[in-house]
């Protein structure tokens, strides 16, 4: 795992990455919010409200899958890195109830020039791991010009 810890963002690739998920329809049709954002590390929101449930009234897994790749997309952009998802694992663990508010922090794994690999995992009010998933993204580009 990179060593963030002494790595401040980019003050425009902040503001790159709060207004394209600020601006970006399916997020906002899922009701994500980010929360933090370091490089490297991104923590979003999302309510598991009754439009993202299924018939036993828990989240649909696709709605956790797209809270997760969301995350670790963000993570991505974190690093200036502007990505597409080329696969995605996602580990079920237990069930988000409905009304529930989750919670996805994502971190690189391995951060290279063409991909990136990153983890996340997707928690409930307690703190319970409801889900965990990983993703390999390719690279297209950076998010803004490096100074």
């Amino acid at each position: 795992m990179e060593d963030n810890s002494s790595k401040e963002i980019n003050e425009q690739v902040l503001a790159h990455l709060h207004n394209f998920y600020h601006e970006n329809p399916y997020v906002q049709l899922l009701g994500i919010k980010v929360e933090s954002v370091e490089r490297g590390r991104v923590t979003l929101s999302m309510e598991s409200e009754e439009k993202l449930s299924n018939f036993y009234h828990i989240a649909h897994g696709g709605a956790l899958m797209s809270l997760a790749d969301t995350a670790m997309g963000a993570t991505c952009l974190s690093v200036n890195k502007k990505v597409v998802t080329q696969s995605m694992n996602s580990f079920f663990l237990k069930a988000a109830s409905e009304g529930a508010r989750l919670t996805a922090t994502g971190h690189i794994l391995h951060n290279g020039r063409k991909t990136v690999v990153c983890e996340t995992e997707i928690r409930d009010e307690e703190g319970t791991i409801l889900c965990k998933a990983t993703a390999n993204f390719f690279v297209i580009g950076q998010c803004v010009a490096e100074q």
